[in-house]
């Protein structure tokens, strides 16, 4: 059976290898180059040195003649691996950032080079998009919004967020066990516990699964065996920084991007290949953009002290229907003048001079979950909000964080 690296079967059904070949050369290489030079061992303004020292789920399965087949593949691909560490170089250290936090092991950061080749335009017969190939249900689980001007599964902040949260998840159900879990990342936790069942055993390696699910965990296995000992197997690692590349900008609405490419002075193509999940230049896409670091305070600065609209731009009746209703809400629960930064409302009640703080509840959050987002004691907001454990809280509802 052929596979094609960095695609699964179903992906590879969802394009022509032209079509798959030109997006993937193209993702952002107006913006990005990965370095000239070549990884040094031991460098520690390398990626590489950081990601090794939490390489460890290969180390006991080196035996395995799927890991055998495809470590020795991939080392003789070169070029592929050129192409995929590219992809990789503006993303891969947030998503290594977020998985050190979690406590999970490096090869998850890998992932997406399984899953999509680091292309967040990968899109799978069967619906899965974005870097991690999340499937529209699982979508709506965590919250992701999905409509006509904006598919937050390619965005790389919030997919990344539901696919570890959901990774997390698969863990703690297979008992602590990686292989397991990943394995039930690729075909669903149902398909897995069956093939548990049936074949009496939680052992990976002696599960009978879908060819694509046997050969998805050697793969990544197989790629961090690459990045571990490259000298090894003859492969040289493309230099990646171990420093941050893009940066997230909370704009409090909905901005244009070609306005905001004018505003800090890069090409609106440049400021689009980072932001794959806004469809449209629509008021009603994400309330944040994703620009490259060295751009993110010139571009605070300077909606800060203005609109976040261009000059000549039409006002989109329905946006100002939306936040007019919002601010009436407010207005008649809580007594005093409101503001809105980012997802929180800012509530000054002038005669106590006093100021609260105030989350709009989304689809799929929890207090945990706001809880964790905003840095805050989650028993402290349940005491706030006059809430229990098992109290239920609906998207649009209010929950006070100060």
């Amino acid at each position: 059976m052929l596979f094609v690296y960095g695609l699964t079967s179903t992906q590879a059904l969802a394009a022509t290898p032209q079509e798959v070949n030109n997006q993937t050369r193209n993702i952002l290489s107006h913006i990005f180059q990965p370095q000239n030079t070549y990884e040094i061992p031991g460098n520690s303004t390398e990626i590489w040195s950081r990601l090794r020292s939490r390489l460890n789920l290969g180390s006991n399965q080196s035996s395995q003649p799927l890991f055998q087949r495809h470590v020795k593949s991939f080392a003789k691909h070169q070029d592929y691996i050129n192409m995929v560490i590219k992809n990789a170089s503006p993303y891969l250290f947030y998503i290594l950032e977020e998985v050190e936090k979690r406590g999970m092991p490096s090869e998850i950061a890998l992932l997406p080079i399984i899953e999509s080749d680091f292309n967040p335009h990968t899109l799978s017969h069967k619906g899965a998009l974005g870097l991690w190939q999340i499937m529209p249900s699982l979508g709506k689980i965590h919250g992701l919004k999905q409509n006509a001007s904006y598919d937050a599964r390619k965005d790389v902040y919030e997919s990344t967020k539901a696919a570890l949260d959901h990774l997390q998840y698969l863990h703690k159900k297979f008992n602590g066990n990686w292989l397991l879990a990943i394995a039930a990342y690729n075909c669903g936790e149902a398909r897995l516990a069956r093939a548990m069942r049936q074949n009496k055993t939680n052992d990976f390696w002696a599960l009978k699964l879908p060819k694509e699910t046997m050969n998805f965990v050697p793969k990544l296995l197989a790629f961090a065996a690459i990045i571990k000992t490259p000298t090894q197997y003859g492969v040289v690692l493309p230099a990646i920084p171990n420093k941050p590349v893009i940066a997230r900008v909370h704009m409090g609405k909905p901005i244009d991007i070609a306005h905001a490419a004018r505003l800090v002075d890069i090409s609106e193509t440049q400021l689009r290949k980072l932001n794959p999940g806004i469809k449209k230049s629509a008021s009603s896409g994400p309330l944040h953009l994703v620009v490259p670091v060295q751009h993110a305070e010139n571009l605070k600065q300077k909606i800060g002290g203005g609109s976040t609209a261009p000059a000549a731009s039409k006002p989109n009746p329905v946006a100002t229907q939306d936040s007019s209703k919002k601010t009436n809400k407010n207005k008649t629960a809580v007594e005093g003048d409101t503001s809105k930064t980012s997802d929180v409302t800012i509530v000054k009640n002038s005669k106590t001079a006093t100021t609260a703080k105030f989350h709009t509840v989304k689809k799929g959050e929890s207090i945990p979950r706001i809880s964790k987002k905003y840095g805050l004691n989650e028993d402290k907001v349940f005491k706030l909000n006059n809430l229990t454990h098992k109290s239920i809280i609906q998207p649009g509802q209010k929950i006070r964080l100060s």
